[in-house]
């Protein structure tokens, strides 16, 4: 059994709702795409809005605690007991034993208002420990760099970072000023923090973020506390960027500075974790694209079936004109322009039948026509024929009146010849013809009429359009010489034009000659091809011109050219290409007088 696959056909409701469905779709997938990421873009502004305001927070936090060590190291140095013990030691009174074991007391009451200071320490301005109790100099404590900072702070707490004899511990040192000396320095407070005191995991709680990561930098860039992966880089730590890569995951970084501390506070949150729920988003964007196409398909189907109906309905009309019947299409209600489309073929229905009847009656014309042409096929014989019996009668009487009839005889068979097959003629034929002419019109002017032409042998057997030379000929004598009462000359030229493988043919006249302004009519018509408006040389010239034009038309420089002067004559050159073989020069008869 065979099976038929049926295949959707190349109509234009097909084409119509392809092409609509397909610029739909890329509509709707451009939108969905540019929504999808807008609204990304957007959770993601607005939730690194929410950690930066988060990040403030925690870092303020921080502050706090940094300004409750501030204080508390502010009271200690203030204390009259140990202001009073190092007044003394500034002017050369030594520290009893008793007096800096009184110290113990005095720093634990402070030390008991917060946790976190593992240990308050008092050193003289020479770095001699006041207290505790043990002999340990302030130099084998911290780094002497502190020293320099703590006195340029002039009083202020100074953040020394790690304790070097306890990693799990910070040290700040702070100046103590003498306040009844004029707050000259008296010595030094150092203050061990242990490394628990700054917890700011508040900031994670408030977002409810997983996986979040945050730390806390000194002055220094030096971590004081945070919960960053050990194998986090420092690149990626102090990078610039918005979003950095961390462990193969995208987080968004938050970076933000105290100013009252100078620590740096720094938030990596998952972006995963910040469009939470954009899936939902994406669903639904979905939902909405395949519905708008299915009714933007469905509205489209509607209208391409409302564009190609009446186009339908016309091509159904056209099919019986393949059928010989050419029939008009019913009015159609539609757009402008398929109105105007039916409205067109109704017209050419019309005329197509006019023109019918008009070509079947042409016919008929046509067939009474060449049997009138065949019976007058017998009249240029009969000319001829007549011409001939002329002569033979006159040979004996008048000579030269029977050549003037034979030249009168050859010219007409030359002229009305059929132009199919004689259209080309040689060089030579067709200045035989010319002579044949001139001696005919020497019966109207005389002695007064004169010719002689000029041509090189070997050129007289290559071909040109016949009658080219004649007319040129003709308006030389009938509107140069036959207007002017003096002597005439018409003067050929043939020789090998300038440009390789080009003849030039020149015809010259002593005549009355053209003014500027007939000279340029007759130029602007052969230009233009317009029919100049006086008849004659006009008309000849834009004919020969039209002729070469046709004949050469496959040559660039073919071409007529015209020069002439008032009563200085008129000189016209054709520019032909050499056509035809080149033959052994033939004897001419040519009077050239």
């Amino acid at each position: 059994m065979l099976l038929s696959i049926v295949r959707p056909k190349n109509t234009l409701r097909n084409q119509i709702l392809s092409i609509f469905a397909f610029v739909m779709i890329l509509v709707l997938t451009f939108v969905g795409i540019l929504t999808y990421n807008l609204v990304s873009e957007i959770i993601k502004g607005n939730a690194e809005g929410q950690i930066e305001q988060t990040a403030d927070q925690a870092l303020g936090r921080v502050d706090t605690q940094f300004e409750t060590i501030e204080m508390i190291t502010s009271q200690v140095a203030t204390d009259p007991a140990v202001q009073e013990l190092l007044q003394r030691e500034l002017y050369g009174v030594q520290t009893t034993f008793a007096e800096r074991q009184s110290m113990n007391e005095i720093i634990n009451s402070y030390q008991s208002y917060t946790t976190g200071l593992t240990s308050l320490e008092l050193y003289f301005l020479d770095q001699r420990r006041l207290f505790p109790l043990n002999e340990l100099p302030l130099t084998s404590r911290i780094h002497p760099v502190w020293f320099s900072a703590a006195q340029e702070a002039r009083g202020q707490l100074v953040w020394a970072g790690r304790d070097p004899l306890d990693a799990n511990s910070f040290v700040a040192i702070k100046q103590i000023n003498l306040i009844d000396e004029d707050f000259q320095r008296g010595g030094y407070l150092v203050t061990k923090v242990n490394e628990g005191y700054f917890n700011f995991s508040g900031a994670a709680d408030t977002l409810d973020i997983q996986n979040e990561y945050a730390v806390v930098l000194d002055q220094n860039n030096q971590e004081v506390t945070g919960n960053l992966p050990a194998d986090l880089s420092s690149n990626t730590l102090f990078s610039q960027e918005e979003v950095v890569d961390v462990n193969g995951e995208e987080f968004v970084r938050v970076e933000t500075t105290s100013d009252y501390t100078g620590w740096t506070l720094i938030i990596f949150t998952p972006v995963s974790s910040l469009l939470e729920g954009i899936e939902g988003i994406g669903t639904a964007i979905l939902i909405a694209g395949g519905v708008g196409l299915i009714i933007f398909i469905i509205a489209s189907w509607i209208v391409s079936n409302y564009l190609s109906r009446p186009i339908r309905q016309l091509t159904h009309a056209m099919r019986f004109g393949t059928l010989g019947a050419l029939r008009k299409s019913q009015r159609i209600s539609s757009t402008r322009e398929i109105t105007e489309l039916n409205d067109t073929y109704n017209k050419m229905v019309e005329t197509t039948n006019h023109l019918i009847k008009a070509v079947y009656e042409k016919e008929l014309l046509k067939t009474q026509a060449e049997l009138k042409a065949l019976q007058a096929q017998i009249n240029p014989h009969f000319l001829f024929n007549t011409l001939e019996a002329i002569y033979w009668t006159l040979d004996e009487h008048d000579e030269e009146m029977a050549e003037m009839i034979i030249s009168l005889s050859d010219l007409f068979r030359y002229t009305i010849s059929d132009v199919q097959e004689d259209d080309w003629v040689t060089i030579c034929e067709e200045l035989m013809q010319v002579e044949r002419y001139l001696h005919i019109m020497k019966l109207r002017f005389g002695e007064r009429l004169q010719w002689e032409v000029h041509m090189d042998d070997e050129l007289s057997s290559y071909e040109l359009p016949k009658l080219l030379v004649q007319p040129v000929i003709e308006n030389a004598l009938i509107h140069g010489i036959g207007e002017k009462s003096s002597d005439g000359l018409v003067e050929i030229f043939i020789k090998k034009a300038k440009i390789p493988s080009y003849l030039e043919i020149t015809v010259k006249d002593n005549g009355r000659g053209m003014t500027p302004a007939v000279l340029q009519k007759i130029r602007n018509s052969m230009d233009t091809k317009l029919v100049p408006e006086s008849r004659g040389t006009g008309i000849a010239m834009k004919n020969l011109y039209q002729r070469i034009e046709l004949a050469y038309q496959d040559y660039n420089h073919a071409g007529l050219y015209i020069e002439s002067e008032p009563e200085a004559g008129t000189e016209i050159t054709f520019i032909l290409p050499m056509k035809g073989e080149q033959k052994d020069a033939q004897s001419s008869h040519f009077d050239r007088r």
